[in-house]
């Protein structure tokens, strides 16, 4: 993740932080009963005030991530060179609207938030089950819905600052390569001690946009679950981003280069003859 995105993160944290308090004032203290709960949490997400602050809060956010985007494709057009034909072409994008990638990460940004107080009633209405099922009173089961409900959410909404950025990078990131002709990028990662091991595999990896990885696959510790086919930064909790190739020139051949599941390192002379 760039130094970018981890303040645009922060920044929406914070935000969302304010969005708990809010909801926990909605819910309140004087909470008679667990179902008193699941009824105000679902009263929350439906009211309109909250629907509005999901679609502003979602706006700000993809304004923000692609402000970060533009610069850094600004500093992508300096690799390019100055009077050549992509460096023009690149000032040009950034001169456009985002379209279609900005507008559909507004709306999965606004439906991730849109849909957290449901989810949190969800698992709250199947925590309450299960401790029913096991013939806990009710009493003991709401003090530990009001101990329980605000960590399981303060957690929920840091997973969905930390992936709706990240997410909404690689999107736009891809968008807009791909409007330019740029099919290839690098996978990055953080490179830091928190970065999975499907992941850490993948640093420095050479990727096509039309040819997504399965990070897992490659994972040398024999990871287990696999989450699917995906870009730099396009799942949960992911920090990795996407360095576009506009130029082979400032690429470090010879380089581990993905195609059809597999990772090879490559030659320059290679690489040229399939991309």
């Amino acid at each position: 993740m760039t130094q970018q995105s981890k303040r645009i993160e922060t920044a929406y944290s914070y935000t969302l932080n304010r969005l708990l308090r809010s909801m926990r004032d909605f819910v309140g203290a004087d909470a008679q009963n667990p179902q008193d709960i699941i009824r105000r949490l679902k009263l929350y997400a439906s009211s309109s005030a909250y629907q509005q602050w999901c679609n502003q809060i979602a706006l700000n956010v993809a304004t923000q991530v692609n402000k970060g985007v533009s610069a850094t494709w600004r500093e992508a057009s300096q690799k390019a060179g100055r009077g050549n034909e992509l460096h023009t072409a690149i000032l040009e994008e950034l001169r456009r609207p985002s379209g279609g990638a900005f507008s559909e990460i507004v709306r999965t940004n606004a439906e991730a938030l849109k849909t957290f107080p449901l989810n949190i009633s969800e698992e709250l209405t199947e925590y309450i089950s299960r401790q029913s099922m096991e013939g806990r009173r009710g009493a003991d089961i709401m003090k530990d819905l009001k101990e329980r409900f605000p960590e399981t959410a303060k957690s929920r909404l840091q997973l969905i600052a930390r992936t709706e950025v990240s997410k909404a990078q690689s999107a736009l990131t891809q968008a807009r390569a791909q409007a330019l002709g740029l099919d290839w990028y690098v996978w990055r990662t953080s490179e830091d001690s928190r970065v999975r091991s499907a992941h850490r595999h993948m640093e420095g990896v050479l990727i096509n946009w039309n040819n997504p990885p399965s990070p897992e696959m490659f994972s040398p510790d024999g990871e287990q679950a696999h989450y699917g086919y995906y870009h730099a930064g396009d799942t949960f909790n992911c920090r990795c981003y996407a360095e576009v190739v506009v130029n082979l020139d400032y690429v470090n051949f010879p380089i581990k280069v993905y195609r059809n599941n597999y990772i090879a390192p490559m030659t320059r002379a290679a690489f040229e003859k399939i991309s």
